[in-house]
């Protein structure tokens, strides 16, 4: 391919490392802040260039930087962490993560992933976020208090004393029946029972 190129994604930059196969030049630097308009803005370099490839790691945030290349008309090739670093062998020098995918892409030996279409994605997403919904809601359950947010006096929610139980507002949940946004079925609040009446108990004569 004439360009190819690796990528590092970290929390406020994206680094890049690519060779233009053609002229034999070799561009290295940074898009920062690792944003979707900046890469995006960057990448229009590429514009009208054919058979244009990049490499990198499935770390946090390859998603989005992955569905910029493809909008771009760049291949992306996503990398699997631990087999790349076994494919690269012993670093010689750190932060060369870039430079080491971009050398396993162009000799064709870099271990990729499998990119599922967006679909699939959204679905992962999902189901991630049901998890984390499931995994709050038991939490509750032993002992710990809902956020500050929907604590005791806030609307559609039960006082901490009795995290187990949801009271939904009419409409709130998208789900039918009684399914809340966690997938999980929850009972509806039951009536605290009025207290037996004490009885003194009779001695027999």
């Amino acid at each position: 391919m004439p360009i190819v190129g690796g990528l590092d994604i970290h929390r406020k930059q994206v680094t890049f490392d690519y060779l233009d196969t053609g002229t034999g030049q070799v561009q290295r630097g940074q898009v920062c802040p690792a944003d979707r308009e900046h890469l995006r803005a960057w990448l229009t370099r590429f514009h009208g260039r054919g058979d244009v490839g990049f490499a990198l790691e499935a770390c946090t945030g390859w998603r989005y930087v992955a569905e910029e290349l493809t909008a771009a008309g760049i291949t992306p090739h996503l990398a699997e962490p631990a087999d790349t670093a076994f494919a690269r062998g012993r670093k010689r020098h750190a932060k060369t993560d870039k430079t080491d995918s971009r050398h396993l892409l162009a000799e064709g030996r870099l271990p990729e992933c499998w990119i599922p279409p967006g679909r699939i994605l959204e679905c992962r997403a999902l189901l991630e976020l049901y998890n984390d919904l499931r995994r709050e809601r038991t939490s509750w359950g032993r002992g710990g208090s809902p956020p500050p947010a929907r604590r005791s006096g806030s609307p559609g929610w039960t006082s901490p004393s009795t995290p187990l139980t949801v009271r939904a507002r009419p409409g709130a949940c998208p789900g039918r029946d009684r399914r809340c946004c966690a997938g999980r079925s929850m009972r509806p609040a039951r009536p605290t029972p009025a207290p037996l009446p004490r009885t003194t108990p009779t001695t027999p004569r």
